[in-house]
């Protein structure tokens, strides 16, 4: 499988960060070369976050530019992350590198927050669920590659295992709870995992009723994923049959955040949400 771009989300802020410290320092890209000791054409790869950098590299354009302390540690931060190497790594070989890029942010989020109105959300899914998910996806794939986009699934929910994990609050659709994929048996099984970690402190399950109105805020199926508390970094994703959408600009997460809170309070409360799955599995 070809390689994407170099270009990640990391590097990308890193990039829009540096250029509007330069704007607002009234410098152009001739003279913040100079300034940085950098060819002007090396300087608008860094911007358009399409130029890897060094630790030292950054950390030099940092003090020259003389960015505050807290604005500074926060892009060394996401330099050294953009510079560590994991268990995404065994994947190159069936998952793109963007897909890799959103299992980094992943690892090192302190939020995500989803709404699922299709499927179980990934991250909560059980290997039979998520097997019959990708199968019925990826028809065209062989029995080897769709079993290795089952272990990177399953692989990304280490996050929520881990020692420190990751808060995840989700909203699911009750449709995505009553659509029955690889059987009864599944289904049920999928239905009791979610009830299982309803009860971590640090999952958080409410369900969207079949009987609640959408309304005009009901935007389907993302994932808003946070670095840092508080945030950093804040990346939207969205997944489409045969590709991912990312938006990564800051007002247009503060949105979907935004969204997120306004679809969660006409959505029922974690124990309603509780009895509504243990009905749905007395169903099957």
């Amino acid at each position: 499988m070809p390689e994407a771009s170099p270009s990640t989300v990391r590097l990308r802020k890193i990039g829009r960060t540096l250029r509007t410290i330069r704007e607002e320092s009234d410098h152009t890209l001739k003279t913040a070369g100079r300034l940085l000791e950098r060819s002007s054409s090396s300087l608008s790869l860094i911007e358009n976050g399409n130029q890897p950098l060094r630790l030292r590299d950054l950390a030099f354009i940092l003090d020259r530019y003389a960015v505050p302390t807290d604005l500074r540690a926060a892009l060394l931060t996401l330099a050294e992350q953009e510079h560590q190497s994991g268990w995404w790594d065994t994947f190159k070989d069936v998952v793109t590198h963007g897909g890799r890029d959103r299992a980094t942010l992943e690892d090192c989020a302190s939020l995500i927050v989803s709404t699922e109105t299709t499927f179980i959300p990934g991250l909560l899914q059980t290997e039979e669920y998520a097997s019959a998910v990708i199968r019925g996806i990826r028809t065209s794939h062989s029995p080897s590659t769709l079993n290795r986009y089952v272990e990177f699934r399953l692989a990304r929910q280490g996050i929520l295992r881990r020692a420190e994990p990751a808060t995840f609050n989700v909203i699911i659709d009750e449709a995505a709870l009553r659509r029955v994929r690889g059987g009864r048996h599944v289904m049920r099984a999928q239905l009791r995992r979610l009830l299982n970690d309803s009860e971590q402190d640090h999952v958080s399950i409410h369900v969207s009723p079949l009987t609640a109105e959408a309304g005009p805020d009901y935007a389907g199926e993302f994932q808003l994923t946070d670095i840092g508390s508080p945030p950093i970094l804040s990346v939207v994703h969205a997944d489409h049959l045969t590709s991912q959408w990312t938006e990564e600009d800051d007002a247009a997460t503060t949105q979907y955040r935004e969204v997120f809170e306004q679809i969660r309070s006409s959505t029922l409360p974690e124990s309603a949400s509780q009895d509504l799955i243990h009905r749905i599995v007395s169903e099957l």
